[in-house]
């Protein structure tokens, strides 16, 4: 099976790159504005490209250019992607918006593979919207208890009483903590600051607005793309030193499974 991931690794990067510039054509045509994300930012620095051993692709949008994005892109996207969200794949139980190739497969720890959702390769599209500006370092602490719970309440279940223990304690913790992150942001925001929707945030990361915005651009993969203002304090905010590479036990396909092309097109 390492085998299996680690030959069809490259090809299946290569088909995100391209749902990515179907994405980055959606979003020209309609003025919606979008920055590479995450680890896809990190690997064009580093890498030049995807991180040699990185399995997906990431970008981000404020909040008003995301719902114009979901609105949009189902209409607009060639033939063979996929806008998957909660609403246009019942199966589909997870929170972000993806944008799927539906001539491939792919499948890690989180999915349910005999659900009966499209799990095609994809681009994952997150929301950000106006961050907190007091607290910042309690409230990226929230936030990152929020996407655990998401994570918990919203993953696969295997029925057992320590799972009905851990729905019944994140059921009750993640409204707590979403109550919390509101009150503080609609308290001290003031503009100057931008996060990653909560359930989102492992990173834990409250951004400088001037870090983000007027958005640059990078190279990636021999190709030109949206990024933050200043990549580098961006980066740093997410990651501390992500200059360093991780030591080799470290660099570890996510995905049990990768299917870079399920048939061939006539």
């Amino acid at each position: 099976m390492e085998a299996m991931r680690q030959a069809s690794l490259r090809d299946a990067q290569l088909k995100m790159l391209g749902i990515l510039e179907a994405v980055d054509a959606v979003c020209k045509a309609h003025n919606i504005t979008y920055w590479i994300e995450g680890g896809t930012l990190l690997g064009a620095m580093r890498h030049g490209g995807f991180i040699p051993w990185d399995d997906d692709l990431d970008i981000s949008m404020m909040r008003a250019d995301y719902e114009r994005f979901i609105q949009v892109a189902a209409g607009k996207l060639p033939s063979h992607l996929f806008l998957q969200t909660r609403h246009t794949d019942p199966d589909f139980h997870h929170r972000e918006c993806k944008v799927r190739d539906m001539n491939s497969y792919i499948a890690d720890g989180g999915d349910d593979v005999g659900a009966n959702y499209q799990k095609g390769l994809f681009v994952d599209v997150f929301p950000y919207d106006e961050g907190p500006s007091r607290l910042r370092k309690l409230m990226g602490k929230v936030a990152r208890s929020i996407t655990v719970a998401t994570v918990a309440l919203d993953g696969l279940h295997h029925y057992s009483w320590r799972s009905v223990g851990q729905l019944l304690y994140f059921g009750v913790k993640r409204p707590l903590l979403l109550g919390l992150w509101k009150t503080i942001r609609a308290l001290t925001a003031n503009g100057k600051y931008v996060a990653i929707d909560p359930h989102f945030s492992w990173c834990r990361a409250i951004h400088p607005k001037e870090n983000l915005f007027p958005l640059g651009e990078v190279e990636f993969e021999g190709k030109h793309f949206p990024a933050p203002a200043r990549p580098d304090e961006y980066l740093t905010t997410l990651y501390g030193n992500w200059r360093q590479v991780p030591p080799k036990e470290k660099q570890q396909i996510h995905s049990m499974l990768i299917i870079p092309t399920l048939s061939t097109q006539p």
